[in-house]
């Protein structure tokens, strides 16, 4: 999703203040020696090393979930390395009991007309496995005329996936779908931190007026909803199309976060437990699909 937060120093300050942040402290240093256990070797990986790439948007690159403004692909749900989220890569890897590389061409603010050009991009690290997570932004835009109609988004989409295919013809995909983004207004309206944050902010289809009940206000989120269905109906029938695809059947679109599942920074992006919930939703939709066989059974 896009960047949109002020940046101005005093907006940051305020922001700050209100989301409860706190600088860290370095943790204290031990004065008992390290067990033997401690500095023992970890036991050699057994398993084959494996790659995975992460195209999208913001959300996969754990935008906001770090306590900075930005991006902190170690939070990624596809391809982060920090534990508390436990990211579709490394669990692979858990499983695998293999070394996982992670290429993330992911862009912050990327719309599904920036997914083709990522494409080449993660090709080239001929990876195992591709994720794809793509179309928040086509929605969140300033007005329902700006969004991306459902013709180009399926066509765009579909374009992408195929490419994907012609250049690594083994590949796995995993194509999540596109989340529900006015679930958040539910979990996030009544939090009058979480309506400052957004008014200093975009995505006006969704959060414009977020505790409104007029009737431009349902009709606007009703529109954004049905474009969402729209475009998880075509990234099922683009990926149903291509034999080593999985489509998450909407598992993500279903997700309902709760406040403490969206950045502090933000209350928009996914903070690190509502990536880490992400990641369990993709992982398990992995692991049950027969088309994944050939990736898992390695």
């Amino acid at each position: 999703m896009r960047r949109w937060i002020a940046t101005a120093v005093s907006g940051l300050a305020v922001v700050l203040v209100l989301s409860g942040c706190t600088t860290s402290t370095p943790p204290q240093a031990s004065s008992a020696p390290a067990s033997p256990s401690a500095t023992a070797s970890a036991p050699a990986l057994t398993g084959p090393s494996t790659t995975v790439a992460v195209m999208g948007d913001s959300l996969s690159r754990g935008y906001n979930a770090c306590a900075h403004f930005g991006d902190c692909p170690s939070m990624s749900w596809a391809g982060g390395t920090d534990a508390r989220v436990d990211s579709v890569a490394s669990r692979l890897g858990a499983r695998l009991d293999g070394p996982v590389t992670v290429k993330n061409v992911a862009k912050s603010g990327a719309t599904v007309a920036d997914l083709a050009a990522q494409v080449p991009a993660a090709a080239a690290a001929d990876p195992d496995l591709v994720t794809v997570l793509i179309g928040a932004n086509d929605v969140c835009r300033a007005s329902l005329d700006d969004m991306t109609s459902t013709e180009d988004y399926a066509a765009t989409v579909g374009g992408a996936l195929q490419q994907l295919v012609a250049l690594d013809p083994g590949v796995t995909i995993l194509v999540a779908s596109v989340p529900d983004v006015t679930a958040i207004l539910p979990a996030a309206a009544s939090n009058p931190t979480a309506r400052f944050l957004w008014s200093h902010g975009g995505c006006a289809t969704v959060l414009a007026d977020p505790q409104s009940r007029s009737t431009e206000a349902e009709v606007r989120r009703a529109a954004v909803a049905d474009r969402i269905r729209e475009y998880d109906a075509a990234l099922a029938g683009a990926c149903g199309a291509l034999p080593r695809c999985v489509y998450d059947g909407g598992a993500l679109h279903g997700y309902t976060p709760t406040l403490d599942q969206l950045s502090a920074l933000d209350r928009f992006h996914p903070s690190v437990a509502g990536l880490k919930e992400l990641a369990a939703t993709e992982w398990k939709v992995l692991t049950t699909s027969p088309r994944a066989r050939a990736l898992l059974d390695r």
